[in-house]
């Protein structure tokens, strides 16, 4: 276990790949439990456990149904448990890191341009996707600059999926309200404000915990 956490240290940190891990769905399955406690421990304080559960088990499943898909089209379907274990158990260390940002933080620091979380979540974001363009990298043998172009495409469109499908609570709660010649935007307890920097955090926590 040991040994299997320093190999899921290393793709984090991008000084190994996913072809150096262990063959097998047991190295798969441990990285995959790694991602779902950590992923719900990371957005647990915004979404609630329940929430975070559902949003972990649909993120993980269809990240690993595009991973399978994509090797299958590839003919490297062989390399399926290193490459979802690998980024699955990788992902947990940037899921830790988050945990301090969305533990402590207010709840409207989201929007705070002043707010030190905001350097933070960019951090985690590129962290993110640079992890992401790694594993790609290594697993379909592709050049950097197109793994990486892959990776921004792929987080890009997939956490507008998981936004569409589980909306933040912030959102969830609004009601659009239509009166005659105007539309009032409300919630059930507090009026929500939509900064460009939501957005970003949307993002930046969807690459977080791939």
């Amino acid at each position: 276990m040991h040994e299997l956490l320093r190999h899921y240290f290393n793709i984090a940190f991008l000084m190994g790949k996913p072809q150096d891990l262990p063959g097998g769905d047991a190295q798969m399955k441990i990285g995959i439990a790694l991602a779902f406690v950590t992923y719900i421990m990371a957005v647990a304080v915004p979404y609630g456990v329940a929430l975070a559960a559902m949003q972990a088990i649909l993120d993980l499943a269809g990240t690993g149904f595009i991973v399978w898909l994509a090797l299958r089209q590839t003919g490297r379907l062989a390399r399926f448990a290193q490459a979802f274990g690998g980024l699955c158990g990788a992902s947990a260390f940037i899921n830790l890191a988050s945990l301090p940002i969305y533990m402590f933080r207010g709840p409207s620091s989201a929007t705070d341009a002043a707010d030190g979380s905001v350097l933070a979540e960019f951090v985690l974001l590129v962290w993110g996707l640079s992890l992401l363009a790694h594993v790609i990298r290594h697993t379909f043998e592709v050049r950097m600059t197109i793994s990486v172009l892959i990776a921004f495409v792929y987080v890009l469109v997939w956490s507008s999926v998981i936004v569409q499908l589980m909306p933040p609570p912030a959102l969830a709660q609004t009601e659009v309200i239509h009166k005659s010649d105007n539309t009032e935007l409300v919630t059930s307890s507090h009026t929500v404000s939509f900064e460009p920097l939501a957005t970003f955090e949307l993002v930046a926590r969807s690459s977080t915990v791939l």
